[in-house]
């Protein structure tokens, strides 16, 4: 599977080492192995410890700037995604630029080597693209630059190598035509599921990085398609709109949180990922969000106890797109997007534009996300919808009814692939809301 080895070995390591937590509720599950480019070493190890450390310090710190920012709408998006791309930007930028992504990021040089940055990244990306038939996933990046500029070599060839990243010359002097070729190229990394990625695209642009994800699994246990109804989902006290519930019994691992007035549930993909989705009690989301922190996710994943329940959630098609340049200034990530901007691993300075100022315009960031009862329906070794019976005594019932958090973590070391906050499950599909009576 595609994290199996890779997270494997680095749990080896890591207990060498008395490194990381690992989860004990996923180990050891059968599927084929792959190869792992790289050393194993138990300092190596140590490095990818702090590096997942500070990819969730940084997932939650976005979120929170994000929330701010809309606190009303649905969030959704990788926070491996962002780390990475602004990873691979360190590859060309140098001096304050550099500085501030790597402090925005959360990576001190002094604790964390740069090259085993990249590496990380780089072994998580070779491990995600392995093909996998419980899983679509689709995940890259791609810098757009104007052909009037000078390309240095030695950049493109580095983040295709590490990032499996293209750089792509494009004339921004007709910005219709560049906007095209990007959305065109997107969606057929995509296979459609991402369309429209760039828009308004400026005829003074120079560079824009482009950076995509599409994520869909089949459920270790699908759920039943002829259970799936329309129900009420409570978007706020005046709205609600009508969505279709799934519904699932069996055996799910189930964490109630007293201190923060919320229950925490991990259900299983097929493909070695696991969602965990987090219901806040009534009128409680804002104190959630305000408390997440890695502290707290580790206190909900150590606390997870299997628990026959009935489960009943949305089906999902969700989706974000973030223009970062708008974003990340409030994460003191911002000298990247200005004049003083130093790119001078990126192009050669000498054939640049006077008037140009700055010379990277956009970061944008699209996520696209599908959760229904089975998965991919390609899937062909998925094991089937599973019904238990259980007493009224043992009788549990969590019903995702109305705003609640979810989170796709890679196992076993709990990486955050995506991280989102569901307000209203229709909103992705352009319907409006109901006014309650």
């Amino acid at each position: 599977m595609r994290f199996k080895l890779f997270f494997s070995l680095l749990l080896i390591s890591l207990q060498a080492a008395g490194g990381c937590h690992v989860s004990p509720h996923r180990l050891g599950r059968s599927g084929s192995d792959f190869a792992f480019r790289g050393s194993h070493s138990a300092k190596d190890a140590s490095f990818n410890c702090k590096i997942i450390e500070k990819n969730t310090d940084f997932a939650f710190t976005l979120y929170k700037q994000l929330i701010f920012q809309a606190s009303d709408l649905n969030v959704f998006f990788s926070p491996l995604s962002v780390s990475m791309i602004l990873s691979l930007l360190t590859l060309g930028v140098h001096s304050t630029t550099r500085t501030q992504i790597l402090v925005g990021l959360g990576f001190n040089l002094k604790e964390i080597q740069e090259d085993a940055i990249h590496k990380f990244f780089q072994n998580l990306i070779f491990n995600l693209n392995i093909p996998n038939p419980n899983l679509q996933l689709s995940m890259g990046s791609a810098l757009f630059v104007d052909e009037r500029l000078r390309l240095l070599e030695e950049f493109s060839q580095n983040v295709k190598a590490m990032y499996t990243s293209e750089v792509l010359s494009v004339d921004f002097q007709y910005p219709v035509r560049a906007q095209k070729r990007i959305n065109s190229y997107i969606s057929e990394q995509t296979q459609k599921k991402i369309e429209g990625l760039v828009k308004d695209v400026d005829a003074n642009a120079m560079m824009i990085l482009v950076n995509y994800i599409f994520f869909k699994a089949s459920w270790e246990r699908r759920f039943d398609p002829k259970r799936t109804k329309d129900d009420n989902f409570i978007v706020s006290e005046n709205t609600m709109v009508k969505v279709p519930i799934m519904v699932h019994e069996g055996i799910h691992n189930y964490f109630r949180d007293r201190s923060l007035s919320c229950g925490v549930l991990q259900v299983a993909y097929a493909s070695n990922e696991t969602a965990l989705f987090v219901l806040p009690d009534q009128g409680q989301m804002k104190r959630v969000e305000v408390a997440l922190n890695q502290k707290v996710m580790k206190r909900w994943l150590k606390g997870l106890k299997k628990r026959a329940m009935e489960l009943r959630i949305p089906k999902l098609s969700l989706s974000g797109k973030y223009e970062l340049q708008k974003i990340l200034p409030a994460l003191k990530i911002m000298n990247v997007f200005s004049k003083e901007s130093d790119v001078s691993g990126i192009i050669d300075l000498a054939v640049k534009p006077n008037h140009v100022t700055p010379l990277i315009s956009q970061i944008v960031h699209q996520t696209a996300f599908e959760m229904d009862e089975s998965g991919p329906q390609t899937v062909m070794n998925t094991k089937s919808h599973v019904k238990v019976r259980m007493s009224t005594a043992r009788h549990h019932m969590m019903e995702f009814n109305r705003p609640f958090l979810v989170m796709i973590l890679a196992q076993p070391n709990h990486s955050i692939l995506f991280l989102g906050k569901v307000v209203n499950p229709r909103e992705a599909e352009g319907l409006s809301a109901s006014s309650l009576s």
